[in-house]
């Protein structure tokens, strides 16, 4: 008696589907995973996304910084962690720091890792509102971070900012679009705002790459151009992920009538 071979066929064709469909979702689930349920990174600094266990850290919640001065040994990852600012600084150079920040600024978090020819020292100024000289830009996190080096130096430099997209539209009032935002600098010699190609990262951050230090603000830009569009939108990324699931599972219940 010749023994039928359909129900295995069915099995293998449903594995398939499943298989295909894991596949699709996995790196979705864990992105959406980094994005909604951060890494504390450590025990004593909570919910800070991207923090590895081995940062130095620098605990000084009590104040905030006026020309607070800070070390950065060459290759150390430290963490300083003020009343309303938090920064994850690495250098490979030796660097000392001088901290400066606005009592009125919004609790943030933010980055930055600087590849150097030789050892510096950097001031940071971060302020909810453009220094003196800057012109005001419309849509911005009302974030302004002035990062002067004490000499000419060569460097490659990455900025780094944090991104709630639910927390920045309930605390200015209006939906963020967080693939429409962008790191921008103080063009000094054209006295405007530079926008530069940003992405976001898998822990939540907006990223973008530098090769000098002036004045950075983060804005939200209706007309992105092209060239600026390094990051990806979410939900373009979801709906053609429907896209191809309905075309699996349309192709997988074919297979299974052809061999049941």
């Amino acid at each position: 008696m010749k023994t039928s071979k359909k129900p295995n066929r069915h099995k293998i064709s449903v594995a398939i589907i499943t298989l295909l469909i894991l596949a699709f979702t996995a790196p979705l689930i864990s992105h959406a995973t980094a994005q909604q349920a951060p890494n504390s990174g450590t025990s004593n600094y909570p919910e800070l996304p991207g923090v590895p266990d081995n940062a130095v850290q620098h605990n000084k919640t009590d104040i905030t910084p006026v020309a607070e001065m800070e070390q950065v040994a060459a290759g150390e990852l430290a963490l300083f962690h003020y009343r309303n600012m938090t920064v994850l600084m690495n250098c490979t150079q030796n660097c000392s720091l001088v901290f400066g920040v606005d009592p009125t600024l919004k609790p943030t978090l933010c980055g930055l890792s600087v590849d150097s020819n030789q050892t510096m020292t950097l001031t940071m100024n971060l302020s909810g509102d453009p220094f003196e000289g800057e012109k005001v830009m419309e849509q911005t996190l009302n974030f302004y971070w002035g990062i002067e080096p004490n000499a000419s130096i060569q460097l490659k430099g990455q900025l780094r900012l944090y991104i709630n997209q639910t927390e920045l539209s309930h605390e200015l009032n209006r939906e963020v679009n967080a693939s429409r935002l962008t790191w921008m600098f103080w063009n000094r010699t054209q006295a405007e705002w530079e926008a530069v190609p940003s992405r976001i990262d898998e822990n939540g951050y907006l990223v973008c790459n530098t090769d000098h230090f002036s004045t950075w603000t983060v804005a939200e830009m209706q007309d992105l151009p092209e060239n600026l569009q390094v990051g990806y939108n979410l939900t373009f990324v979801y709906d053609i992920f429907a896209v191809v699931v309905v075309v699996v599972l349309g192709v997988g219940v074919a297979l299974a009538k052809k061999w049941i």
